[in-house]
């Protein structure tokens, strides 16, 4: 990490000495902080829909076991 209290950042035409670290402001490492929430957020409700598709498929999956697995009890009981 590489600080510099001497950086150079025009703000409203005039040239103002700011700190920086690794070559960004404040304001620019405030700017990628919200950048990054946002694609935090986004894999957040991306992660919650695979979740809930794959529980879909769970649940089929158990309705399928559950029907075939009655299927076979009623043949050993009746023959069939």
């Amino acid at each position: 990490m590489i600080i510099d209290n001497n950086a150079t950042r025009v703000i409203n035409n005039m040239e103002h000495k700011v700190i920086t670290v690794d070559g960004l402001d404040r304001v620019e490492i405030n700017n990628k902080l919200h950048e990054l929430n946002e694609k935090l957020m986004w894999l957040k409700t991306e992660q919650m829909a695979l979740v809930s598709m794959r529980d879909a498929i769970d649940r089929q999956c158990e309705m399928r076991e559950r029907a075939e697995s009655a299927d076979d009890l009623f043949a050993e009981m009746f023959g069939g």
